[in-house]
């Protein structure tokens, strides 16, 4: 998990949305910032982590504190 994964783990945490984090990157310049590349990382971080769904990826991520 790269410190982009991280950030996105932290603003999905602050209940961001999809396009809120791809502004909040483009904002920021960090990319990849696009729509689809943040989709594909939080389903890359998903997979990593067995979560199904977002809110699952919460709770596991919860429970790891």
């Amino acid at each position: 998990m790269d410190h982009v994964d991280k950030k996105i783990i932290q603003l999905l945490s602050k209940g961001y949305i999809t396009p809120e984090i791809s502004t909040h990157f483009i904002e920021k310049n960090i990319t990849p910032s696009s729509v689809s590349s943040v989709e594909k990382r939080i389903k890359a971080i998903k997979k990593a982590h067995g979560a199904k769904t977002l809110f699952h990826l919460a709770a596991i991520l919860y429970s790891k504190k």
